[in-house]
């Protein structure tokens, strides 16, 4: 028996969310549903353009590490942070959520990363964000212990975008291998696909399991067509899940592709965290030995409760609405 259910690896983040018009975007020159990196000084005066902010720690794999925890299991993150305003609210959000923080603030460098995320009229969500410190995350942060103590490693494909990252994250799959810890890994985004797709898909055909949405997938394989890359997937990958939003998701296994239907929500009120919540689902149903349409199924009801509400974080009695569903015992 491991100490953690699941480590998680990713860029430590603070989101700072705002509901906007479509006006306002034009106005700031900012493409719906577009994401960028942006300088520090950038991104302190679009953000102190946004009104009525929701701030919380975000980022990919710590979104899924909360949405983990809150399903009852037990999980841990390494991400990088400053010890400033931003990053004491990182550490103390990740605690409050029952998610062990197993890095360190730093004292110097680049201040706390932050995400300002504009949520339309139409739930879609446009991103500027400043990495900062979490740019920095490197090789001496992924100890021995900590992978050695978990069933699972989660580590987001954006880590691929950034040197020093990257490092961090072939050590973890060499530490990973060493201690018989699965390896899990998100693709995150088309357009990091697309820059590192040799390498990134290398990497793929030695993680035990794979998550990303329809365009990541197309991406990875160069090509328009879905059932090329489900193909090509089937033949390469151990387990892959794609996800399809409102279609539901796919499950590409040993056993062949299963379909599975969207768990659907009365009103979308922003996107963010969905894939995040979808992973945290799936990986709490697999560590608990659950069938993956039941998985699946956890991960579907998981990305309906988070975009039914504002920011990438769910409802703390997560597992409670999951009971009510049926979905867990």
């Amino acid at each position: 028996m491991r100490k953690y259910d699941c480590l998680f690896v990713g860029n430590a983040i603070v989101d700072v969310v705002a509901n906007v018009s479509f006006e306002f975007l034009k106005d700031q020159n900012i493409d719906v549903g577009s994401w960028r990196p942006t300088k520090l000084d950038e991104i302190s005066q679009l953000q102190n353009k946004m009104k009525d902010t929701l701030v919380a720690s975000g980022g990919s794999a710590a979104n899924s590490a909360v949405g983990f925890s809150f399903l009852g299991g037990k999980s841990s993150f390494i991400g990088r942070v400053k010890d400033d305003e931003f990053g004491n609210l990182y550490i103390k959000d990740l605690e409050d959520a029952n998610v062990d923080f197993v890095s360190s603030a730093v004292k110097e460098g680049d201040e706390t990363g932050r995400c300002l995320v504009y949520v339309t009229p139409d739930a879609q969500r446009s991103m500027r964000t400043y990495l900062g410190a979490a740019s920095n995350l490197s090789p001496d942060e992924i100890n021995d212990q900590s992978v050695e103590d978990s069933e699972f490693i989660y580590m987001e494909g954006y880590l691929w975008d950034e040197p020093v990252a990257k490092e961090a994250c072939k050590k973890a799959y060499d530490l990973s291998r060493k201690y018989e810890t699965k390896s899990v890994l998100s693709l995150s985004d088309s357009f990091c696909v697309d820059k590192w797709r040799s390498e990134i898909r290398d990497l793929t055909k030695v993680t035990d399991i794979i998550f990303g949405n329809e365009e990541e997938i197309m991406s990875l394989y160069d090509t328009n067509i879905l059932s090329d890359a489900i193909s090509a997937a089937a033949n390469e990958i151990n387990l892959c899940i794609v996800t399809r939003g409102e279609k539901g998701s796919l499950i590409i296994s040993s056993e062949g592709v299963e379909e599975t239907p969207a768990f659907m929500c009365d009103k979308v009120l922003d996107t963010t965290g969905a894939g995040d919540l979808y992973a945290a689902g799936f990986l709490y149903g697999l560590s608990n030995n659950l069938r993956l349409y039941e998985c699946a199924q956890l991960g579907s009801f998981c990305a309906s409760q988070v975009i039914s509400l504002l920011g990438p974080r769910p409802s703390s009695n997560l597992a409670e609405l999951a009971k009510d569903e049926g979905l867990l015992v």
